[in-house]
C-alpha cells in the first residue's frame, strides 16, 4: 500500500508538467513563433548560399530540390536575426541591394517579422516538425524564377506539429495546424491559418 501511495505521489509531482492550460497570449506567441520560424527557414534555404539557422534541419525527397520536411531541434528563434542581418552588411549601394535581393528573395521579409515581433534569445524555443507542400511540379529553379519575375511568393502550405517553450509563454504550447504562406493580392507577404489545434484541442481559425 505504501508503495502504491509513493507511485501516486510521484506521478502527481510529474503530471503538472504541461498540464497548465495556455493563455490566449501563449497561443498568440506560439503561433507567431512557429510561422516566423517557418518563414525564416524557407528564407534561409532560398538564400544563395543557403543560411544555417541553429536547430533547423531540412529533409528532401529523392530527386526533389525543395525541402519536404523542416525539423526544429531546440531551435531558438531569438538567434535568427543576426544571421539574416549579416547578409545586409556592406550592401549600401542600389546595385548591391539588388544583388542581395536576388541572392535572398525572402531575407527582408524574414528580418521584418523577426524585428516586429522583437524576438530575443530564450523567448521561444521550438521542438517538432513541419511538412511543406510547394505546389505540383514546383522546383527550386521554378520558385526562384517566379519570385524574381513577379515579385510574389507562390503559395506554400505548411503543416506543423511543433511545441513552443520559453520566456514569452507561461507553459509549453503544442501547435498542430496547417498554414498558407503566400503573397496577397496587394503583393504583401501573408500567413493564413487553415486548421489549428492547441495542446490537442481544436480551435477556430
Amino acid at each position: 500500500m505504501k508503495y502504491l501511495v509513493t507511485i501516486v505521489l510521484l506521478l502527481s509531482l510529474l503530471s503538472p508538467l504541461g498540464a497548465k492550460a495556455p493563455t490566449a497570449n501563449d497561443v498568440t506567441v506560439a503561433i507567431a513563433a512557429i510561422t516566423d520560424s517557418a518563414i525564416c527557414t524557407v528564407a534561409a534555404f532560398l538564400n544563395t548560399p543557403s543560411l544555417e539557422l541553429p536547430g533547423n534541419k531540412l529533409h528532401f525527397r529523392p530527386n526533389e530540390t525543395l525541402p519536404s520536411l523542416l525539423i526544429f531541434q531546440e531551435s531558438d528563434i531569438g538567434s535568427y536575426l543576426p544571421i539574416f542581418l549579416k547578409t545586409k552588411e556592406n550592401n549600401t549601394s542600389f546595385f548591391a541591394s539588388l544583388l542581395q535581393a536576388a541572392r535572398g528573395p525572402l531575407n527582408d521579409i524574414a528580418i521584418q517579422y523577426l524585428t516586429v515581433h522583437a524576438w530575443e534569445v530564450g523567448h521561444a524555443v521550438l521542438k517538432g516538425a513541419a511538412v511543406t507542400s510547394w505546389g505540383e511540379g514546383m522546383t527550386l529553379a521554378g520558385l526562384m524564377t517566379s519570385v524574381m519575375t513577379s515579385g510574389r511568393i507562390p503559395p506554400i502550405l505548411v503543416a506543423t506539429d511543433v511545441t513552443v517553450e520559453g520566456r514569452r509563454v507561461s507553459t509549453p504550447v503544442r501547435v498542430e495546424g496547417t498554414f498558407m504562406l503566400q503573397s496577397d493580392d496587394e503583393g504583401y507577404f501573408a500567413v493564413r491559418p487553415l486548421t489549428l489545434k492547441i495542446n490537442g484541442e481544436a480551435r477556430e481559425v
